[in-house]
């Protein structure tokens, strides 16, 4: 029983530590003061430290010796590996989210959409949406496998890079290209959303790693 309810802590802890990185109370680069995020959350050291050690088995923080633990920055590196991910697994199930469209699966994608459409001034906030986006289409594909992966690739895209590294402009045709991807969807035109998630990801990824050789704002 005590070994269970230890693991439920570390369960919660994890998911706040995430959720201050999501809300970007914690960010990019960011060292870890054990202590303070023990006070801040109302737990003790060892649940920070689990939580921390899944965090980084996900590839969302860092353990340097003598160091601590830090928030990772993503690199050219992982963005280039991880936006070919992201196409192969959603170019893989557009046929299967086109099949099983129905009008009330297609509402969900359009408020989702709008929610995307209307928080360009919060950055952050726009970032959590954008993958809110992705993912709400993804999960129609009915295949819950592909789904956590793909929901572990957006989780290394969004938290490993800073909010204010975005940009008006990329916003700007993000959303155009969101608008594609969704009517191609609602007219079930599989070789065409296809297309637009191709280059929808493709401008992202070229996007992203321009901005980190520039130091110019992104985003996905």
């Amino acid at each position: 029983m005590l070994n269970y309810k230890r693991a439920l802590k570390a369960d919660e802890t994890f998911k706040k530590i995430k959720n201050m990185m999501y809300y970007n109370e914690l960010s990019p680069g960011q060292k870890i003061v054990y202590q303070d995020l023990a006070k801040k959350l109302n737990t003790s050291i060892t649940p920070i430290i689990q939580a921390l050690k899944r965090l980084q088995d996900s590839n969302l923080v860092q353990y340097k010796p003598n160091k601590g633990y830090f928030i990772k920055e993503i690199t050219k590196d992982e963005v280039k590996e991880l936006y070919e991910a992201r196409e192969a697994l959603e170019i893989y199930i557009v046929p299967s989210i086109v099949q099983n469209l129905n009008s009330e699966k297609l509402s969900d994608i359009k408020k989702s959409f709008k929610d995307y459409n209307k928080t360009t001034k919060d950055h952050r906030l726009l970032i959590i949406r954008d993958a809110q986006f992705h993912l709400k289409i993804a999960k129609f594909a009915h295949n819950n496998v592909i789904y956590r992966l793909l929901n572990g690739i957006f989780d290394e895209i969004c938290l490993k890079y800073r909010p204010e590294y975005m940009g008006d402009e990329r916003i700007a045709e993000a959303v155009q290209e969101h608008r594609r991807i969704l009517n191609a969807l609602e007219k079930r035109d599989v070789e065409k959303a296809v297309a637009m998630t191709k280059e929808h990801n493709k401008k992202g990824m070229e996007h992203v790693i321009s901005s980190l050789c520039m130091d110019r704002p992104i985003i996905f």
